[in-house]
């Protein structure tokens, strides 16, 4: 399953929004933009990769990464061996891969409670850190975001 994400004012995406897509609000920031996502069958932005998109929790994250070329390989073995270096409570994230640049990822987790989050914000960002800027002089490019199903 592939997604396409939108990010915008609620009355924006409202319109844009179908049976089959995802409106959630910020999380942590009101004034934020909320974000569509739409999952296409084999079309969209974003291919996934591994893992599974669960929209059925209320509560999501996102981790943006953009990698360089020797961080790419270090993070595929991630995803192919040690994804549960990256689950909270059992729960792995879902791993997708931007079809323009492969060098950009997405990590989305979905949770049912805020404790959960923050707890998946920090792991990931610990083992984003030491597990690929460790390895590499230049620096990795990442950030998070948390969602709330808007309905």
């Amino acid at each position: 399953m592939d997604i396409s994400l939108k990010l915008g004012t609620y009355n924006f995406l409202k319109n844009q929004l179908t049976s089959a897509d995802t409106l959630l609000k910020p999380l942590f920031d009101n004034s934020g933009d909320h974000l569509l996502i739409k999952e296409l069958a084999t079309s969209g932005d974003y291919k996934s990769v591994a893992g599974q998109l669960d929209l059925s929790k209320d509560l999501l994250l996102l981790v943006y990464i953009k990698l360089n070329n020797e961080q790419i390989s270090i993070f595929q073995d991630k995803i192919n061996y040690k994804l549960s270096e990256l689950a909270v409570d059992n729960n792995e994230p879902a791993v997708f891969r931007n079809k323009e640049n492969f060098r950009e990822f997405l990590l989305i987790n979905s949770f049912q409670a805020e404790k959960q989050v923050q707890k998946f914000k920090q792991l990931a960002s610990s083992q984003l850190k030491d597990g690929l800027q460790k390895s590499s002089q230049e620096p990795l490019g990442f950030f998070t975001k948390a969602y709330k199903t808007e309905f």
